[in-house]
């Protein structure tokens, strides 16, 4: 009888766990990325982001909500080059200590496309990223540029 009551718990935490894993990742358009985003910010600008069909587990760059006035962009380490990692990051990552807090330039406000938006569940009309400093973290796989509004 008491394996019985197991069962309701585990499957309880399980429920819990898969509530609070990160939001679906959809992926970026590696041609507006992988060019015209990176030509932005090395002039310190942000262009359009685009999605794309492309399956997020192999796409070069994925966008994904945070919250309800955020969102990451991840951009893959091994898909970007030394001269757009410090246009991003202000060095490349091989100059990157340890614990290093990082953050990306806007400086200019930027509005973000409706399409994109509801790509990843966000339902917010008209929204523009201010100009200023976004927190940077990286991972084992990625570069996360963490921006809010």
């Amino acid at each position: 009888m008491k394996k019985i009551l197991y069962i309701p718990a585990l499957l309880f935490s399980g429920l819990s766990l898969a509530q609070s894993s990160p939001n679906p990742k959809v992926a970026i358009d590696d041609n507006g990325l992988g060019r015209q985003f990176p030509d932005c910010l090395l002039s310190g600008s942000v262009c359009k982001l685009f999605t794309t069909d492309q399956d997020p587990k192999t796409s070069n760059a994925n966008a994904y909500k945070t919250g309800e006035n955020s969102f990451c962009i991840g951009i893959r380490k091994a898909t970007i080059s030394e001269e757009k990692q410090i246009a991003i990051m202000g060095k490349a990552l091989k100059d990157v200590n340890s614990g290093e807090s990082l953050t990306f330039r806007i400086n200019t406000p930027y509005t973000v496309e409706q399409d994109f938006l509801k790509a990843i569940n966000i339902n917010s009309p008209n929204v523009v990223i201010a100009a200023g400093s976004y927190p940077i973290e990286i991972n084992a796989e990625y570069i996360l540029i963490r921006l809010s509004f």
